[in-house]
């Protein structure tokens, strides 16, 4: 199994409420892309966070590397990843064995 983690900081002088309508289409995105890519579980989270360098998370667990690849490669997340990376000023990754 592996956890995998990615942390941005969105809405560069935005408001919180900015942030939030962003979780909220975010949530949408990612909901959608648990009913066509197997490799993401259900128990993927999305969160946004009210304090702290980063504003908004996923959290999801795979079943193992190539299932993260197949995943970050897969075209509809790559639409998702392109319409974060207009919103996001920083970002960072963790991935590891659980």
């Amino acid at each position: 199994m592996v956890k995998h983690i990615v942390l941005w900081k969105i809405c560069e002088g935005g408001t919180q409420e900015d942030r939030e309508a962003v979780l909220k289409e975010f949530e949408k995105k990612i909901e959608y892309l648990k009913t066509i890519i197997p490799e993401l579980k259900p128990e993927t989270r999305v969160a946004l966070s009210y304090v702290g360098d980063y504003h908004l998370c996923i959290d999801g667990y795979f079943d193992d590397e190539e299932a993260v690849m197949r995943y970050i490669n897969h075209p509809e997340h790559l639409k998702v990843r392109a319409w974060l990376d207009t919103l996001q000023y920083g970002k960072t990754t963790f991935r590891y064995e659980v």
